[in-house]
C-alpha cells in the first residue's frame, strides 16, 4: 500500500477526500511539513501533498529544500483548476510531491489520488 504525507491546510479534508475517492488503497499520515518532506526523502512515505492558500509556496516550500525542485509540483493555484493531463506529466516526470491551494481540495486530490493508484 502505497503511502502518503499530508502537510498544510485542510489535513483532514485532504484525507478525506483521499480515503473516499480511493478506499483501502493510501495509507495517509497528517504531518508537519518537515516531517512529511523529510519521510518522503527516507522512503518511508511515497508521495507528499500540501495544502496552502496559493499551493505553491508553504505548501511546498518543505518539500522542494528537502525533496528537491525537480520532484516538486504545484497542481492547483487560485482560480487555475487541476488539469488531468498536466498532473499525469508531472507524474511521469517523476514528482512525488503535490501543492495545491486550498479552494481546489475538492477537484484536484481526487484526481491525483486516481492518478497516483494508477501509477
Amino acid at each position: 500500500m502505497k503511502k502518503i504525507a499530508i502537510a498544510g491546510l485542510q489535513r483532514e479534508q485532504i484525507k478525506q477526500q483521499i480515503e473516499d475517492t480511493m478506499p483501502n488503497t493510501f495509507e495517509c499520515h497528517i504531518l508537519t511539513d518537515m516531517d512529511a518532506a523529510m519521510k518522503v526523502k527516507a522512503g518511508e512515505m511515497d508521495y507528499f501533498v500540501g495544502c496552502c492558500n496559493t499551493g505553491a509556496g508553504g505548501a511546498l516550500a518543505m518539500a522542494i529544500a528537502i525533496i528537491g525542485y525537480g520532484q516538486s509540483c504545484t497542481i492547483a493555484k487560485p482560480s487555475i483548476q487541476a488539469k488531468q493531463d498536466e498532473v499525469q506529466q508531472f507524474i511521469d516526470k517523476g514528482c512525488i510531491a503535490f501543492g495545491l491551494s486550498i479552494e481546489h481540495i475538492e477537484h484536484a486530490v481526487p484526481m491525483l489520488s486516481k492518478l497516483l493508484a494508477a501509477k
